[in-house]
């Protein structure tokens, strides 16, 4: 149940105005009807709905942008897409960051909400128990949005790629070099991008006639230590090893060319690898990265283009999906099964 201001007043036994000025900081109401009005909005835990405080007040020319993971070189380039088009329409950009936590990613919407942006950008975390009610009532306000990535059962602006079809063609690669015992080594949890790219490894192992191997698929993460652990555990164990992994982003994989040089293992005459993202250095890394180029820049631009669109007509729900092209570059860290 949605506790609202008019549960508050009847609480405190005081009228509506009373409890906006008190949640306005206002300096029209006695102490003692403050200290009240306070107990009684923590005790109903009431969260102000700043969707609809803020909807009356002008454009301040501002967006707001919140991403997954600060560090990532993934989302330095979508950011400066998002900033160089801002740039040239005269709107500035608040960045927000859940960092892989549902809960800071509901805070950083509800603190770029309360410094009235006009919009948002999202690259949202996912997962069974993630709670979409802040998008509900974003949704509900025909609040200008755009999201990175689709979310199951929600009608919103999306700027993505085909993150199924880019993995399948990475895996059919790695077949047509001969490979059959290929790993797959997840990303985060709450990442649809990676239950995507898990899907294209499935579809293309199924199409290939070569069986899924549960032992073969691992929970990873994101990060170069996540790839550095994951790869040392799975090539210092017993039993047969793969001939080649497909890892959820770069950063995972040069995490496992690490631990793979490490111990001795060649890449690719033992282990080929593959990342995706095509962040800067994969080019230039000791052992040049076969990657998913994703096109980081134009997914930034894009998605500030069709927010400033909305934006200019408010009044309606847009309902746009572009889904760019992400392509394989084969370097030197994929090569024959020997």
């Amino acid at each position: 149940m949605n506790i609202t201001i008019g549960d508050v007043a009847r609480m405190a036994n005081v009228s509506k105005g009373t409890v906006s000025a008190v949640l306005n900081d206002k300096n029209t109401v006695s102490e003692a009807t403050r200290k009240k009005v306070l107990a009684v909005i923590e005790k109903l835990n009431y969260r102000p709905n700043q969707v609809a405080r803020s909807l009356s007040i002008r454009q301040t020319k501002s967006i707001g942008l919140v991403i997954k993971e600060i560090d990532n070189p993934y989302f330095a380039k979508v950011m400066k897409g998002v900033f160089d088009v801002c740039v040239k329409s005269g709107y500035t950009v608040l960045l927000g960051s859940s960092e892989l936590d549902p809960e800071q990613e509901r805070q950083s919407v509800d603190t770029l909400r309360n410094q009235q942006v006009d919009g948002l950008i999202l690259s949202p975390l996912h997962g069974e128990n993630q709670d979409f009610t802040y998008l509900a009532e974003l949704l509900r306000f025909k609040y200008p949005l755009v999201m990175l990535e689709p979310v199951q059962n929600f009608t919103t602006n999306v700027v993505s790629v085909d993150n199924v079809q880019a993995a399948y063609r990475a895996i059919s690669y790695l077949i047509e070099l001969g490979h059959t015992d290929i790993a797959y080594f997840a990303g985060p949890q709450y990442s649809a991008h990676s239950e995507n790219r898990l899907e294209g490894y499935r579809q293309a192992l199924i199409d290939h006639n070569i069986p899924i191997r549960k032992d073969l698929i691992i929970q990873a993460g994101s990060n170069i230590e996540d790839g550095y652990r994951t790869g040392t555990a799975l090539f210092s164990s017993s039993g047969d090893k793969p001939t080649a992994v497909f890892c959820y982003n770069d950063l995972v994989a040069v995490g496992l060319v690490d631990a793979l040089v490490e111990m001795g293992i060649g890449i690719p005459e033992q282990v080929s690898v593959i990342g995706f993202d095509d962040i800067a250095f994969c080019e230039s890394a000791r052992i040049p990265l076969t990657t998913v180029h994703m096109p980081t820049y134009e997914i930034g631009e894009a998605a500030a283009t069709l927010l400033i669109n909305q934006i200019l007509v408010r009044d309606k729900v847009l309902n746009e999906k572009i889904v760019l092209d992400a392509h394989l570059v084969k370097r030197q860290s994929c090569g024959p099964k020997k």
